[in-house]
């Protein structure tokens, strides 16, 4: 059965980028899980990831398209808003969806933000950890 995880926007744009990410991403071991708000951070890269990589930007946006995660909306999850914000706010707000959302399905986060390390309540998974 594959394993549920909360993925921030730093794995998804390391798939893009063709990194050790893309396999993991890809290989059916794991149920991934995001938010909107993580979604739309990472498109906003699309366009420099796409000159930095010489391909199309809309056969990037393809790829994004194609990424097997499912999305979750803010109603899901806030009513974890308040422990997200006491955990990270004060280290980076923008972090405080992926952590709501994160709390609320119990699973781990995939993340090479080292933000969230050392919080409590939470699993911190880093692409090295889920290889193999």
């Amino acid at each position: 059965m594959a394993e549920p995880l909360v993925i921030d926007a730093n794995p998804i744009i390391s798939a893009l980028l063709g990194d050790t990410a893309r396999e993991l991403l890809f290989s059916h071991k794991f149920l991934f899980f995001s938010t909107q708000h993580t979604l739309f951070e990472v498109e906003k890269y699309l366009p420099n990831l796409a000159k930095r990589l010489d391909r199309p930007e809309e056969e990037l946006y393809r790829e994004f398209q194609l990424l097997s995660i499912t999305v979750c909306q803010a109603n899901e999850y806030d009513a974890h808003i308040k422990r997200a914000n006491d955990l990270i706010g004060g280290r980076d707000a923008k972090d405080i969806p992926i952590l709501a959302l994160t709390l609320c399905l119990g699973c781990p986060l995939w993340t090479e933000d080292r933000d969230f390390d050392n919080l409590s309540d939470i699993l911190v998974r880093h692409t090295a950890d889920l290889i193999g």
